[in-house]
């Protein structure tokens, strides 16, 4: 099981929901289970993702998720920090702790994202519009009516993954859920997903 943490306000949940599309588009050796508020419904979707081979734990960072990771000694494989929080510095602390030897992946298109010291063991990704980010787009085209959107994704330096591998700089296009226009979101979906080890670059 990979454990993925989500921070980032409104692009938490455009983030869990591209992520659930491209793992089922791109990736179907993977299955997704999102954590909620709710304790009873954290647990079962926690249960069935230790249970499951090749699963993806999927966790919206809240004041509660973060309580149930540390009563369950659960820390992130993958943890994405996409804007601004207004949880405060005792909740920042908790969120260090559980990201110990973690990749980070930091939108770098909302400078409000709170900075967090690096530790040792962790690695970090940038993603988003910016041109300097390591994931970033080289072209996208608008979805017309009930069409999808369609990104032209840009891989600019090598990405660490949690197996230890290394994904090559490369382009690729993939197509956004239908109705989706959170490019953001998108970009940080994709980064979480090649940091699992998901080749997009060979579809």
């Amino acid at each position: 099981m990979l454990c993925i943490g989500i921070l980032g306000e409104n692009l938490k949940e455009q983030t869990m929901e591209q992520i659930i599309y491209f793992v089922k588009q791109y990736a179907d050796n993977y299955v997704c289970f999102c954590g909620t508020k709710k304790e009873k419904e954290f647990e079962q979707a926690y249960q069935n993702a230790q249970n499951t081979e090749n699963s993806l734990f999927l966790v919206p960072i809240y004041a509660k998720t973060i309580k149930y990771c540390k009563s369950r000694n659960l820390s992130f494989s993958i943890f994405l920090y996409l804007g601004n929080t207004k949880n405060d510095e005792n909740t920042k602390e908790d969120i260090a702790y559980l990201s110990k030897h973690t990749i980070l992946v930091v939108n770098t298109d909302d400078r409000r994202v709170f900075p967090l010291k690096l530790k040792t063991g962790n690695k970090l990704i940038t993603c988003g519009l910016n041109h300097r980010a390591s994931v970033t787009l080289s072209s996208y085209l608008e979805p017309m009516a009930y069409e999808k959107g369609k990104i032209q994704c840009c891989i600019q330096r090598e990405i660490p993954t949690v197996s230890g591998n290394i994904f090559e700089p490369q382009e690729f296009s993939l197509l956004l859920e239908q109705g989706q226009k959170s490019v953001s979101g998108a970009l940080a979906a994709i980064t979480a997903l090649i940091a699992a080890d998901v080749e997009f670059g060979d579809i």
